[in-house]
């Protein structure tokens, strides 16, 4: 190592020096399957109801609409201050 790299250079360095494997196309099918198992399960999971939100959604609607009444607040306040009201 040269004093000027980086400690991640020789890691990447030592990955490099690592023989590389082929999976058996056997084995890629399984793997591929079962990623689209646990994705198909996660998708399920993660449905939000029909005619509903979910309270995160309601609640960050809540803070951005509030955040929008004070923003209007102080744009008029300054409009106010600047025509002399």
């Amino acid at each position: 190592m040269r004093p000027n790299d980086s400690p991640g250079d020789a890691v990447l360095a030592t990955l490099r020096e690592l023989p590389t494997c082929d999976v058996r196309a056997a084995r890629a099918r399984q793997l591929r399957a079962r990623c689209h198992r646990v994705l198909e399960m996660r998708d399920a999971s993660s449905h939000v109801p029909r005619g509903g939100e979910t309270r995160a959604w309601r609640a960050g609607g809540v803070v951005a609409g509030a955040w929008c009444v004070l923003y209007l607040f102080e744009v008029l306040r300054r409009a106010a201050s600047v025509y002399g009201f």
